[in-house]
């Protein structure tokens, strides 16, 4: 059985004591809230700041968003003093949104026009299937966001989707396809042609 799947269905608790708060566990509701703030902790649209990591803190914790207190003030400077615990503090941020306990999904090729998602956001697509399939909208939106990728996957399955979920062993056999390949290539360059 795919570790991924058993890994996100091990509830996780929430985070305690990362940055003076306690963490609940990452859902789509909280990827949402960080999206609106355009956070690159889920954008990637510029560098993260000790700023923008205390912001997404103050998000996952449910506190009231917009004052950064005193407390927080010494964190942002120290962070900014201290770049490799700011680094291992971002790490494991990144550890615990679980990205890595999603599935993996086979790249399918696109055989019709329009289609698509039709404009609408991703997340919200999730929480609107999991909702029609009788998930309540609370539950939908904060489940682990993992838990969140794995049923939705498998409800569009069950509907008839067109998507593959890559097992371990296939995701490995591809990788070590593709290394043979890029060994290959960087022991005999390919020659130019002369017209």
């Amino acid at each position: 059985m795919d570790r991924r799947f058993l890994n996100a269905y091990v509830d996780p608790a929430p985070l305690k004591g990362f940055l003076g708060r306690t963490l609940y566990p990452w859902c789509l509701k909280y990827r949402v809230r960080l999206m609106a703030f355009d956070s690159p902790l889920v954008t990637g649209s510029r560098g993260i700041t000790p700023a923008d990591l205390i912001f997404a803190c103050q998000v996952c914790a449910e506190e009231q968003l917009g004052e950064i207190g005193w407390r927080d003030q010494l964190r942002i400077l120290h962070l900014g003093r201290r770049p490799e615990k700011f680094e291992r503090l971002v790490e494991a941020f990144a550890g615990y949104i679980l990205v890595q306990d999603w599935p993996k999904f086979w790249e399918q090729t696109k055989t019709k026009s329009g289609g698509g998602d039709k404009g609408v956001p991703w997340p919200l697509s999730i929480v609107a299937n999991l909702i029609a399939s009788g998930i309540p909208e609370q539950r939908a939106w904060e489940m682990p966001e993992c838990q969140a990728i794995w049923l939705n996957s498998a409800l569009a399955i069950r509907k008839g989707a067109d998507v593959a979920i890559m097992s371990p062993e296939e995701e490995a056999f591809m990788a070590e396809e593709e290394a043979k390949e890029a060994a290959s290539a960087a022991s005999n360059p390919a020659k130019e042609s002369t017209p």
